[in-house]
C-alpha cells in the first residue's frame, strides 16, 4: 500500500492519505481540516487505492485543480499540485515500480558417455564415473567428489553439486546409464548378474 502525502506549497500542511476517501475543507468535521477563507466547507475528496489518488470536487465556490487545469474528477499523480482555492498542496509520494527479475531455467544435465560405453563424470567428460549422488544421481570421478574422514579409517563421499551423500558406481546404475543410451548390458554385466543370481539360490 502506498503513502501519498500532501505537503503544502506556500504554508507548512501536511496531509497523510490513507486508503479510501479523504474529506479536505474548511469545516472540522473533514478528514483534513484547512483553515483558509478561500477553501469550500467540504471542498474535495481523494479517493486512494493501492497504486493510485483520484481527486473530486464536491461542489466548491473556487473550484479544485491540478497543475493549474479545473477539475472534477481526475487522478492526481506524483509531484503534481492540488489547489483548493488558494491553498496549494504537492503530491510527495512516488508510487512504487515493482520490477520482477527474470529468471534463468536451469539447463538440463547431458549424460556423455566414454568410447567403451563406460558412464563419463559430469565434469570430466574424458574420465570415467565411480561415484553416484544419491539424491540428484549425477555421476562424478574420485577426483570431483568431496571426501570426509572419519574416525577408524572410515570416509563418508558428498556431492559437489548438492552436498548429498555419494555412493561407488553399482552394476545396477551402470545399467541405468546404458539404458537410457540405449545400449545393451554388456558381456561382463549379464555374467555378473547370472553369478549373483546363482550365488543367492538356496541349496
Amino acid at each position: 500500500m502506498t503513502q501519498f502525502v500532501l505537503k503544502g506549497v506556500t504554508q507548512p500542511w501536511v496531509v497523510e492519505l490513507r486508503s479510501g476517501a479523504n474529506r479536505l475543507g474548511r469545516d472540522s468535521t473533514n478528514d483534513f481540516p484547512i483553515s483558509d477563507v478561500s477553501v469550500s466547507g467540504f471542498h474535495c475528496e481523494i479517493i486512494v487505492s493501492q497504486s493510485s489518488a483520484t481527486v473530486r470536487d464536491l461542489g466548491s465556490t473556487n473550484g479544485t485543480f491540478i497543475d493549474g487545469e479545473p477539475i472534477h474528477e481526475r487522478a492526481i499523480r506524483s509531484r503534481q499540485t492540488l489547489r483548493l482555492g488558494s491553498a496549494e498542496l504537492r503530491l510527495e509520494s512516488e508510487i512504487p515500480q515493482v520490477t520482477i527479475p527474470t529468471l534463468s531455467l536451469p539447463q538440463a544435465v547431458i549424460q556423455t558417455y566414454l568410447l567403451d560405453g563406460k558412464a563419463a563424470c559430469l565434469n570430466h567428460p574424458g574420465r570415467g564415473a565411480t561415484q553416484q549422488c544419491t539424491r540428484c544421481e549425477h555421476l562424478f570421478c574420485g577426483d570431483c567428489v568431496r571426501v570426509l574422514g572419519l574416525e577408524g579409517g572410515q570416509s563418508m563421499i558428498f556431492c559437489p553439486v548438492c552436498t548429498a551423500q555419494c555412493e561407488p558406481m553399482t552394476e545396477k546404475a551402470i545399467g541405468a546409464a546404458q539404458r537410457q543410451r540405449g545400449e545393451k548390458p554388456s558381456f561382463f554385466g549379464r555374467l555378473t548378474k547370472k553369478l549373483s543370481l546363482a550365488f543367492k539360490r538356496k541349496p
